[in-house]
């Protein structure tokens, strides 16, 4: 994937919804590319998030408290469990072979003294995993 594509990923982030062309290239240097097949688990609802994931290509499920949605490019997942250095709210599996933007604990806090006032947290309510194509988040409670 070519930074061009991995900017244009990133453009459509809503977390990142704040964040200007100049920010968001320089965060690109944060973020590592990696691509899985189909099956794979990227997170357990419960444990210990070590990651943030963007989807880049194909699709994610998540499943949060019985009720499953999926996730595409675009969409991204773990920013509570980071900021919080906490556990993730859903199992995330992928459903297709999927390429994804990643960034660890040290990338990510890295990156937030970068774009700290731009980036807005976000998640989804349970009513919106269960019913959601592409919902909106919400702001959490």
């Amino acid at each position: 994937m070519t930074g061009r594509e991995r900017l244009g990923v990133l453009r459509g982030v809503v977390e990142l919804a704040g964040v200007s062309d100049a920010e968001l290239r320089s965060l690109l240097p944060f973020f590592d590319e990696v691509c899985v097949p189909a099956g794979t688990v990227l997170a357990r609802e419960g444990r210990l998030g070590h990651e943030l994931f963007v989807v880049a290509a194909g699709e994610v499920e998540m499943c949060r408290q019985g009720r499953s949605t999926r996730l595409r490019p675009g969409e991204s997942f773990g920013w509570t469990a980071m900021r919080a250095r906490g556990t993730h709210d859903a199992t995330a599996v992928t459903v297709s072979p999927a390429c994804l933007l990643v960034m660890s604990h040290a990338q990510f806090r890295a990156a937030e003294t970068v774009a700290r006032s731009s980036v807005r947290p976000v998640s989804y309510s349970p009513t919106q995993t269960a019913n959601r194509a592409h919902t909106r988040p919400v702001e959490p409670a």
